[in-house]
């Protein structure tokens, strides 16, 4: 148990940056802007070590480590090192957090929970679309939910220190990492949830989840691992990896790249006949042309869908 004396416990914020340093000063003022005041941020830059260095924002302690270009799973590792919270969050560059994050997920974590997340926006172009969280309803299963559907933004991340005492970020693998420790952690802690958004997701076109096959190769490393490690998901290996086909046909949609999407989209709707959400993306792949717009729309639209929920 954290110590609540003096109000609450001291909140860590590992912010990871290499080559998009230029985001960082935004995402420690959303820090800063927090209504809750106890939170040291912890900037493991791999970049641009002499602006990071005197980095100071009002409002906000901050601690400065430098690592060599090692990937994000080794980069917030050494943020959680270096972090002397009770509490840890998860941060990146380019993304922020919504006023009332911290203050709303440690209300969750005085309740009983170990690791909490909640919902967001996904930001692309300037403007804001419902990034709904998967709900918790069962915790016991809410490892294994999450490892069919997904639904828990990076961004949105908090747990108590003591989580990564027993697990931390696999420093192999190159995307990913957060979903591969996320599962790992939900298996092993109780988990919570607020159903509100509590940070901002952005899209870029040269950050790395924009990749199709980067994220597609570690999906697919992912279910891997996560499947030899676990008896309990084996039965639900190929539905994981349909999912991960969905996904990558999304990106290539994505990336404009309409006619490598309708391969891997009918591949899906081969075996998925019935689903409803393969059967409208593989309608917008095939669509003669506006197909990002089409998806931007689709995206909303479940996202107003899931939200009402």
């Amino acid at each position: 148990m954290f110590d609540e004396g003096n109000g609450g416990p001291r909140v860590s914020v590992i912010i990871p940056t290499y080559g998009d340093s230029e985001y960082v000063d935004g995402a420690v003022e959303s820090v800063a802007d927090q209504t809750y005041c106890d939170i040291e941020v912890v900037v493991v830059d791999s970049s641009d070590v002499k602006r990071l260095a005197n980095l100071s924002v009002t409002g906000v302690d901050i601690e400065y480590v430098y690592q060599e270009p090692s990937g994000l799973g080794a980069a917030r590792n050494a943020g959680i090192e270096k972090a002397t919270g009770d509490v840890v969050g998860f941060l990146d560059a380019d993304d922020r957090w919504l006023p009332s994050k911290v203050k709303w997920q440690l209300e969750v974590i005085r309740d009983g929970a170990d690791f909490v997340y909640g919902d967001a926006y996904d930001v692309r172009d300037g403007a804001r679309f419902p990034m709904p969280s998967i709900p918790v309803k069962d915790p016991e299963t809410l490892y294994r939910r999450f490892f069919l559907k997904g639904g828990i933004p990076c961004p949105t991340v908090m747990a108590r220190r003591a989580c990564f005492d027993h697990h931390t970020f696999d420093e192999s693998l190159s995307a990913l990492e957060d979903r591969h420790l996320w599962i790992r952690l939900l298996r092993d802690f109780t988990p919570g949830r607020v159903a509100k958004p509590i940070a901002e997701y952005v899209r870029r076109d040269d950050s790395m989840s924009s990749d199709p096959e980067l994220m597609y190769e570690s999906e697919r490393w992912v279910i891997d691992d996560l499947t030899d490690r676990y008896e309990d998901l084996r039965n639900y290996r190929q539905q994981a990896v349909l999912r991960a086909k969905y996904e990558y046909g999304k990106r290539l949609i994505r990336a404009g790249r309409t006619e490598e999407a309708r391969s891997v989209l009918l591949e899906v709707l081969r075996k998925r006949p019935t689903d409803t959400k393969a059967i409208a993306l593989t309608t917008t792949a095939l669509a003669p042309v506006g197909n990002q717009t089409l998806l931007r729309w689709l995206e909303a639209g479940v996202g107003r869908m899931r939200s009402s929920r």
